[in-house]
């Protein structure tokens, strides 16, 4: 089992690295399997498409607050509010300094939006799940129940790195990358918990 994880891991990642030079339209098996220097026949005996095989890369890449809290929730020893916070805020760092992956989901998006993918719906459902589970780490995080605002606010976090991502895929963001994500973690930390509280 450990094998056949450690292979697929290995195609998720040929994917990955092939998606930062070419064009979802221009990625193929072939290229995928070279990248990844396996057969084609090894990476269909994982995913009958490429379509199956990008809708893996985008969950496992870009959608990682679903994996965040999936992770938070299976660990038998509970950690408190701090450590949570600090989970999210280092795994939100991380996906803000990933440049070509953040230019990635936007070709992902792209796609989405022109009707041109043919994992439309599997993707407009992961989407939905990463802002609930966004929404749901709140309560982790801030240790604030969820009087109605949780989702309106995730939404509003999720779509502030999107904008993030496109702003790199047109090259305009500033240069100081570090700069802006520590901007973003300073900003939604402190005023999540003043808007929550008051609405409690």
């Amino acid at each position: 089992m450990e094998k056949t994880n450690k292979r697929k891991q290995r195609i998720i990642d040929a994917a990955m690295e092939t998606l930062k030079s070419s064009s979802i339209e221009e990625v193929s098996m072939r290229k995928i399997a070279a990248v990844a220097g396996l057969t084609t026949g090894a990476i269909y005996h994982f995913y009958h498409s490429k379509d199956e095989l990008l809708l893996d890369v985008m969950k496992q890449q870009l959608h990682f607050t679903t994996r965040l809290y999936e992770t938070i929730h299976s660990q038998t020893e509970k950690k408190d509010s701090a450590e949570i916070l600090a989970e999210i805020n280092n795994e939100v760092l991380h996906r803000i300094k990933k440049v070509e992956e953040q230019k990635i989901h936007v070709q992902f998006f792209s796609n989405v939006i022109k009707g041109e993918c043919k994992i439309r719906g599997e993707y407009i459902d992961n989407y939905n799940k990463m802002i609930a589970a966004t929404a749901n780490l709140f309560e982790d995080a801030f240790s604030l129940q969820d009087h109605g605002y949780h989702k309106a606010i995730a939404s509003i976090l999720v779509a502030a790195i999107d904008g993030i991502a496109m702003q790199q895929a047109l090259e305009v963001l500033p240069n100081d990358v570090d700069m802006i994500a520590n901007t973003y973690i300073q900003f939604f930390n402190e005023s999540i918990p003043i808007f929550l509280n008051k609405h409690q």
